[in-house]
């Protein structure tokens, strides 16, 4: 591609000829995202529009070549009978109106061949440049008693690689790559043993560094981030909201009117709790400290005592409920 003196920098980068460097600069971006030929399939115009604009940003940031350019653009101004600046005017004064067109192109082939070469490199730099891998995210299911002891998991990750054939350019020599199919990349699974630690809460998230997706010449890759989903079956003996835990437990008539210290099954092990006499089916009782563990701070086992009778009772035990029928004087259905 080359610029030629009918070429209006300016006009390239789609700015006015009083831009600042900051609207110099932020219009060179967003042309650049626009015409990036990475971004538009190789498309051989956006390759030329992206060298173009390239080569007229090289120049316009440039405080020296800008100011040269200018001049000499006040110049060739004069000659289409346009408006041109002071800067033009003095300059003329020193240099003949014959040598001008030579001087433009002197200057302008210099502006060439440097833009060019940094344009090439720009190319070059772009296409090996290290690029960190992107991060994959999953998810992963445990029990809770597996949430609050802790417990080794295997996962199968499904990684996604740049293409070795086209390097994730998608194209190859202008036509689409033929080992990814114009993909850039392809996947592959693999099969990982993570640690899940102590006290995990729901929703929360487990980093496992540098297993993410492959990076990109020589980038280092991407992360891996389990989100943790607590199982919760209907017929599981523990619930959980929050750090608190919730559970059922069965209690014999005799144990909710005389009360007990019964053993139960809580998530860290079994503990000891007590009954307290004339205690009714269906009343909660709080075990402190005994729920989840996160940052620091511990949740409750909230246990609900469901009286029950055996199924099969003695004839000893059918006796006795026989005697304590004739001796009950109350009605409890009365209120």
């Amino acid at each position: 591609m080359v610029l030629s003196s009918e070429k209006n920098l300016y006009e390239i980068l789609e700015i006015s000829n009083t831009a600042s460097d900051s609207a110099i600069k932020t219009s060179y971006r967003r042309l650049a995202r626009k015409y990036h030929p990475d971004l538009n399939g190789g498309d051989e115009f956006c390759i030329n529009k992206f060298k173009e604009i390239t080569e007229a940003y090289e120049i316009l940031s440039d405080p020296e070549k800008k100011k040269n350019y200018d001049i000499l653009r006040g110049f060739y101004y004069e000659k289409s009978r346009t408006k041109y600046t002071e800067a033009s005017k003095a300059y003329k004064e020193t240099t003949k109106d014959e040598n001008i067109s030579n001087i433009f192109n002197d200057i302008l082939e210099g502006f060439k061949k440097t833009t060019s070469s940094a344009s090439k490199e720009f190319f070059k730099t772009k296409r090996h440049r290290p690029e960190r891998g992107s991060d994959v995210n999953t998810e992963i299911t445990i029990t809770l008693s597996e949430a609050i002891k802790g417990t080794t998991k295997t996962v199968n990750i499904l990684h996604t690689e740049a293409c070795s054939n086209c390097e994730g350019r998608t194209f190859v020599n202008g036509t689409k790559c033929s080992l990814c199919k114009g993909l850039g990349e392809h996947s592959t699974h693999k099969k990982l043993s993570v640690k899940i630690p102590p006290n995990v809460k729901q929703g929360s998230r487990i980093r496992i560094a540098n297993e993410g997706n492959k990076g990109y010449n020589g980038g280092r890759n991407g992360d891996l981030y389990l989100k943790i989903k607590i199982e919760n079956k209907p017929d599981s003996l523990f619930k959980y909201e929050g750090l608190n835990v919730y559970c059922t437990v069965p209690i014999t008539p005799f144990e909710a009117v005389l009360g007990a210290s019964i053993e139960i099954q809580a998530p860290k092990g079994k503990v000891t709790m007590k009954i307290l006499p004339n205690t009714s089916s269906g009343q909660k009782l709080r075990l402190s400290g005994q729920g989840l563990e996160q940052n620091g701070k511990k949740g409750d086992m909230i246990v609900t005592v469901n009286i029950e009778v055996p199924q099969k009772s003695s004839p000893e035990e059918i006796e006795l409920y026989k005697k304590l029928k004739d001796i009950t004087k109350k009605d409890i259905r009365d209120n």
